[in-house]
Order: C-alpha cells, then structure tokens, then sequence
C-alpha cells in the first residue's frame, strides 16, 4: 500500500493509522509519501511491532527548504538486503568479474555512485531548525495561516475553493488551498499574482494529473482532447488550479495582501496586456520586461 501523507493539492491528510492497521492486517506493508506532510506536522513511524506503524517513508528535501537535492527512503533493512540494487554504479559493489557480482552491504548497495554528501548535510540542518522552532508550533502556524485564507477566499466573489474549506477546520489538513478565478485562467491568475503583485503561486496540475482529472470529473474523451492538444504543441487549454500553499516563513500579513490582490484584480483586472505562450501554456505581460533588468535586480 502506497499512499501520501498529505495531498499537494488540496491538503487533505488520510487517516495514516488507521490505513496502516488495515494493511498490516492484510500481511501487507504500508509506504508513505511525505514530501507534503514533512514541512508542515510531525510524522512517527512507530516500532516495527506495532500495528500502527509505517513501514516505508519517502520525502525530499526541498519541501523542508533544504537546497541540493537529496531525497530520502527509509524502511527495514532486511527489505534491501536481497536482489540487486535498483541502480548500479561504483560504490555499490564490493567486486566485478566476467562472471559474478559480489554486492556491497546495505545502504551501500542502493547508493551508487559519489554521495550527495551537500545534500545530506542541508537536510540534516533543516531537520535540526524544524526540531529547534517546534513542529507544534510549525502545525499551529500552518493551522492560523489555512484557517485565516479559507475565512477571506470565503468573502471573495467569483473565487472557487476545491478540496475541504471549512475555516473551523473541523478535520485537520495542511496549508495547501487550490482555487479558481470564475474570469479568470488559472495560468493567467497566477501569472497577474506574479509580475503585478510579487506574489509566488503555482498553477497547473502539480505533478498529480490523475487527481485533478477527478476533482473535475474530467471524462476520457475530456483527456484524449487534452492529449491531442499536447502532442501538437498546444497547452493553452490544459486544466488546472492556482494552488496556495504555506510555509514557516508566511505571516497573517500577507494573507490580508494576497486577499487585497485578488480582490483588485477580480475587480479591475491586470496592469498590463498579456500574451498566451501556447506551447508552454504560460503568460507573459507585454511591456512590462524592462521592469526586470539586471540593473534593477542588483541595485535594489
């Protein structure tokens, strides 16, 4: 059983528990996807005799703003212990010849290659800061910062919340809020948010297409559309959401500016004309890029 600890569309968290009793009552182990949970709640994988506990747990570092790209996997030894490594390379092996492959012990084995030993050392003190800042008070901020922007989204006409958007929060889940703009293309959305109002969105599918097809019940001749649209270069029209999403860093602050923009926005549209980039599906404002010279960016 694979599944996410917390989605990065829409913030819902599964009842981790409770999945992991039923699977291990099955005889089968249970992995957990954190890479959206991490930065955000305090995960336990508890005792291996447990029956509530985590087999496996896969997350990246860059979600806990660790930079040079290290990913983890952690899991019982024994499961890599048998087999050949998923990749080969040096460092895997203890020897080579014409005929047999001697491996090297675990975690060696499923490390080939030089170690991303900056990668490691990053992540290690982002764990540390996460430990010294408190991940209750990283759970309560994430909590006041979600419950704040469902309470002005809420208050915004012509805004769309997908997902749960209770502002009570009656069922916990993390500071991840995917929304539409009824005048709006989430691309040009998140477009205005960015060149207008120096806002950091994301829009689009969020490397979880199958998800999104069901939160708009998409049919299959919706997506054999989209995909003939793609295979000839055209991604103008691809759904999608602009999704908001918290971190330690964000204020109350600047969920009241957020909240400000959009109403501006929803009201008197953008600042400038902006030009569709069909292939990439992205837009780009005209007039606006001597606004961003490299004069600019280092003088102030």
């Amino acid at each position: 059983m694979a599944l996410t600890g917390a989605s990065n569309i829409t913030g819902f968290m599964p009842p981790l528990k409770e999945i992991a009793i039923l699977t291990h009552e099955h005889g089968a182990k249970i992995l957990v996807d954190g890479a959206q949970l991490l930065a955000h709640r305090a995960i336990v994988m508890g005792r291996g005799d447990a029956p509530e506990h985590i087999d496996f747990l896969a997350f990246s570092a860059h979600k806990m703003y660790a930079p040079f790209g290290c990913g983890v996997l952690i899991g019982p030894k024994e499961c890599f212990q048998d087999g050949k490594p998923a990749i080969v390379g040096g460092g895997s092996v203890e020897l080579v010849t014409l005929k047999d492959v001697i491996w090297a012990e675990v975690p060696e084995k499923e490390e080939a290659g030089t170690p991303n030993l900056i990668g490691a050392l990053a992540l290690a003190r982002a764990i540390q800061i996460f430990q010294e800042i408190g991940m209750e008070n990283v759970a309560m901020h994430d909590r006041e910062l979600t419950r704040k922007t469902l309470e002005l989204l809420k208050e915004i006409p012509g805004i769309r919340i997908f997902g749960a958007s209770d502002p009570f929060l009656k069922r916990d889940r993390v500071g991840v809020i995917p929304i539409l703009a009824d005048k709006y293309d989430h691309a040009l959305l998140a477009a205005i948010l960015g060149y207008e109002w120096g806002i950091g969105v994301r829009h689009g599918c969020f490397c979880a297409h199958s998800y999104v097809s069901h939160l708009f019940e998409l049919s299959e001749d919706d997506l054999e559309e989209y995909i003939k649209q793609i295979r000839t270069g055209d991604r103008s029209r691809l759904p999608g959401f602009v999704r908001i999403s918290f971190g330690v860093y964000n204020t109350a602050e600047e969920i009241e500016y957020f909240s400000y923009a959009l109403r501006e926005i929803l009201a008197k549209g953008p600042q400038f004309p902006y030009r569709l980039e069909k292939r990439e599906g992205e837009y780009i404002p005209e007039g606006l890029a001597n606004h961003f010279s490299l004069d600019f960016l280092f003088t102030r």
